[in-house]
Formats: C-alpha cells, structure tokens, sequence
C-alpha cells in the first residue's frame, strides 16, 4: 500500500503499509536516508513514524509536484531493492532501561495481571523478557512509542486519564510501551518506573536518548537501585 498525501502546506507523507513490523520500519528506515541525500537542500526535514515519513520540503527551492516526484522515484528504488530483511539493525544502538516494579510506582500492575489472568510478578518477567523497536518519537520530547508489548498484556489505554503522570513513568496500552519523560497528563497503563533521563532540556540542543529504529530492553532492578539510580518515589 503505497500512498503519498498531503499533510501541510510545506510537507508531504508517504504510506508504504497499513501495519508496523520490522520489516515496514527498514523500509522507512532506507528511504528517510535516501530521501535526505536526494533531496539536498530541498528536503528540510524528513520525520519517521510507524508505517509512513513525512517530508518537509523548502517551497524557495521546489514545488509540491517535485517532492512528489521525489517521493515516488524513492519509494520505488527501496521497494525494488527490498530483499524482505532488515538490513538496518546493525545502524541502530541497544537501549537497556532499568526499571523499578514496586507496587507504589506501578498503579495499574495488578490490574494488567488480571487482564491477562497471571501474577503481577508474570507481567514483569513478560514484559522485560521481550526486546521492543522504537517506532515513533512524538506526544512529548522524547516519548518514544515502542513495540510490540507481548500479547497477554495488551490492555487498552485508561477510560479517563490521569491528570498526571511522574516522569519515568514505565507504560502500555494496547501492543505499544512507553516511557513519560516527564510529569504530564496521560492514559496508559503504568506498571514500573525508570530512572533514566529521556529527555535532557539542560544541553544545548536538547538530547533525546531515544531514536527511531532504537532496540530497548527493560532490565528490573530492586528499590535501593532504582533510587541509587536517581529514581524518585514521589507522585
């Protein structure tokens, strides 16, 4: 399903499928490269997400029929030359992200349990048994929307959500797991916390750890860690 639609008055986004796995994401993968190099100082900008890429184009140097163009020509050069693996995992780094699941930073653990008829201590050893991709980097800087979260777990998000939510908040809803890097509203699933920074607004320019395509694995830690680590047990 390849699909290029409108999506601003300087940008344009391109559909390769109507699911997410690992083989749409090399796809992306490739031609967000191979459109910034083709592109050149048209391209202002080309942003990853699950199934698609939006392309920011510079309307001084090229008009929407160019991009559009462009677009096609790439999209069938990387579908050409797709062999159906993704030849991309080696480019993208491993993230181990400890995680505290104590009861007093985990409010919706036990109900995921029940959801998915096992132990709390189930859901911890399935969720940090399973490696996640990260798929699209949005909502807040630095909230990465990884998966896919194991099957038994896939709970949907919250009927009404919290008003607030700690930073480091560990999350799911539905097959995507997340991590809130900071305190915000928020309707998902929380089941642990992280004391990792995900988002640092101190440096200049600001540094998300996190990028599309990145591979995380959540290790458990203990309560004296998770606070040696410089996680907080307030909120």
């Amino acid at each position: 399903m390849l699909r290029i639609a409108d999506s601003g008055d300087e940008s344009l986004t391109l559909y390769l499928a109507e699911d997410y796995d690992e083989r749409t994401l090399a796809l992306v993968a490739r031609l967000v490269e191979l459109i910034r190099r083709e592109g050149g100082e048209r391209v202002i900008d080309v942003v990853p997400s699950y199934c698609s890429l939006t392309v920011f184009y510079d309307p001084l140097r090229c008009d929407h029929s160019e991009i559009q163009r462009l677009l096609e020509r790439c999209a069938g050069q990387v579908l050409h030359d797709d062999s159906g693996g993704d030849e991309q995992t080696g480019q993208y780094k491993l993230v181990e992200l400890p995680v505290y699941y104590g009861e007093e930073v985990a409010p919706d653990l036990g109900r995921v349990a029940e959801f998915a008829g096992i132990s709390p201590q189930e859901v911890v050893n399935l969720h940090a048994g399973a490696e996640y991709r990260v798929y699209a980097l949005g909502f807040r800087p630095g909230f990465a929307f990884m998966g896919k979260t194991p099957e038994p777990l896939r709970l949907p998000r919250l009927d009404t959500p919290r008003a607030r939510v700690p930073a480091g908040s560990v999350a799911i809803a539905g097959a995507q797991a997340a991590v809130y890097p900071d305190s915000c509203p928020g309707g998902w699933n929380l089941i642990g916390r992280c004391p990792v920074t995900l988002f640092d607004r101190s440096k200049n320019p600001p540094e998300v750890l996190l990028a599309v395509g990145d591979r995380v694995r959540f290790v458990p830690v203990g309560r004296e860690e998770f606070v040696r680590l410089g996680g907080s047990l307030d909120e």
